[in-house]
């Protein structure tokens, strides 16, 4: 038979007390508001696994198609351990996996990795050759140590080459993790130099399986509560902490893993996540898992959930506006990436000063906004559900001054409606440079000249260029400025920029219509 358990299998009758990883406890930090029955976007559809009773069970991982759990339970015809206090001892099950995600008939995973302390969690390397275990020590059940052990081919069904790592001595590791590549091994720990109480650490899995100097993941993930259970799912990182944003007791949170380092930590939601304890988090497929919560029961016995995810379709609805006016800005170049740097969308204001997004739940935005005549603007946006999953953001940017460089005060381009002489609300606010040069510079006198694109006729072109710097002209005018100091004059086509007849490209007709304020 394809496993690596002693088949001992019995209905197994349940003696459980509390569960206990390195005491895994029932504090509470009541910060956010669970009056909402979706609040990220994600919506976990929980159910029984099928495999819980009034007492307690707590998952771990998955191995060769079972699901592994931690219990105390009898355990048929292996001895039953109890602890200094006369606890029973948590020991190691697997179970059935059925097509719908139900759990049954689970059994002791084996008789040869049983000790006589508590036993924690437990993961496996990529190849399910190398299994890395968690016990107590036999002086200290709420202080654990790591082994690991190899596989055995030749005679199936059992584990040898037990060693333990030395990793935190004379302190606890719980909760191991390898991720899906076997080169990162995520473990909790409370050992000296963290943020408080237990906290998630990294260590590299070298070729012999040892396991480099634990680094600890930072304030993104830590904090001055405990933190436990990582779980390593493509670029994501799961965990339970005590502390951060969260409903109570131990939330399930998400990070993201980025070259840069773990950012954008996010609570799941509270479809998932209760006043209560949930941990011990892992996916099945992108969309299925498992968890443990006590939110049923009391805080000493847990049950293990499985869960189906759907994610709810959300929309970022953002304007571009001068910051002072808050004139809608048609045209602003926008450029959208997530946190891990990759370009989801890249676009233009359109006429309304607007741009639409679908976003991804629980993802951090960054937002690059660019407009000629304006400072560049980097924005944040983090898509957490506001009720309706539509997001309404304003982006707004700051002009750049004018600039006089030889005899012309240049700025950006003036726009006009096509075919039209009328000047655009966003062109106000570049003609209002204009004025603030003319305002400091009293003795300065300009000469408006307005130029047109090579379509239509000459004539045609002629008579809009006059009507478009007659335009500007009157504006600048009713703004206070003494007609004395203007002149105007529109040239058509007579001076283009750009000569390329009939195969201009948009950006090179809308470069040919411009006005230039030239210094008498």
């Amino acid at each position: 038979m394809r496993t690596t358990v002693l088949l001992f299998i019995t209905f197994l009758t349940f003696s459980l007390t509390a569960f206990s990883q390195g005491g895994l406890n029932t504090r509470t930090n009541k910060v956010l508001a669970v009056n909402k029955t979706e609040t990220t976007g994600l919506n976990f559809i929980t159910h029984d696994s099928g495999i819980n009773t009034e007492l307690s069970e707590v998952g771990s991982t998955f191995f060769m198609g079972k699901y592994l759990i931690l219990s105390n339970k009898k355990r048929g015809f292996a001895k039953v351990t109890v602890d200094q206090f006369n606890n029973p001892n948590n020991n190691l099950f697997c179970a059935n996996i059925d097509k719908h995600g139900n759990l049954s008939y689970p059994i002791i995973f084996s008789r040869l990795l049983d000790s006589e302390t508590n036993e924690g969690s437990v993961t496996f390397s990529p190849d399910e050759k190398t299994m890395y275990l968690t016990r107590a020590k036999s002086e200290n059940p709420n202080q654990f140590e790591l082994y690991k052990s190899t596989l055995d081919l030749e005679i199936k069904g059992y584990w040898k080459d037990l060693q333990k790592i030395t990793i935190a001595e004379g302190y606890s590791v719980e909760t191991p993790s390898m991720n899906a590549e076997g080169n990162k091994m995520y473990f909790a720990s409370d050992m000296p130099g963290g943020f408080g109480g237990f906290d998630i650490y990294v260590s590299d899995v070298l070729t012999d399986g040892s396991l480099s100097t634990p680094v600890n993941l930072g304030a993104t993930v830590n904090s001055s509560k405990d933190e436990k259970f990582p779980y390593a799912s493509g670029r994501y990182l799961y965990f339970s902490s005590e502390g951060h944003e969260n409903y109570g007791g131990y939330d399930i949170f998400r990070a993201s893993m980025t070259e840069n380092g773990i950012a954008n930590r996010a609570n799941i939601g509270n479809t998932l996540n209760t006043h209560n304890d949930e941990v011990a988090f892992i996916l099945s497929s992108p969309t299925k898992g498992y968890f443990s919560s006590n939110k049923n029961s009391n805080k000493e016995d847990y049950n293990v959930y499985k869960f189906e995810l759907t994610k709810l379709a959300q929309n970022l609805n953002a304007t571009v506006v001068e910051v002072n006016s808050k004139t809608a800005l048609p045209n602003a170049a926008v450029v959208i990436k997530n946190e891990f740097g990759e370009v989801v969308k890249q676009t233009t204001s359109n006429e309304h000063g607007r741009i639409t997004l679908a976003v991804e739940p629980l993802t951090q935005y960054s937002i690059v906004t660019q407009k000629e005549g304006y400072n560049v603007k980097e924005s944040i946006f983090k898509a957490w559900s506001n009720g309706n999953n539509n997001y309404n953001e304003v982006i707004t940017l700051n002009q750049t001054k004018a600039e006089i460089i030889d005899n012309a005060i240049v700025i950006e381009n003036i726009y006009f409606d096509f075919n039209k002489a009328t000047v655009k609300k966003e062109s106000e606010l570049s003609l209002n440079k204009i004025i603030e040069v003319l305002t400091n510079k009293p003795e300065m006198k300009i000469t408006i000249n307005a130029h047109t694109d090579a379509k239509g006729s000459d004539a045609y072109n002629m008579n809009l260029s006059d009507k478009r710097a007659k335009a500007a002209y009157d504006y600048l005018v009713k703004k206070g400025i003494a007609k004395d100091r203007l002149e105007f004059k529109g040239f058509g086509e007579s001076q283009l920029k750009f000569n390329c007849g009939n195969n201009c490209t948009a950006d090179e007709d809308a470069k040919n219509r411009r006005i230039e304020f030239l210094i008498k």
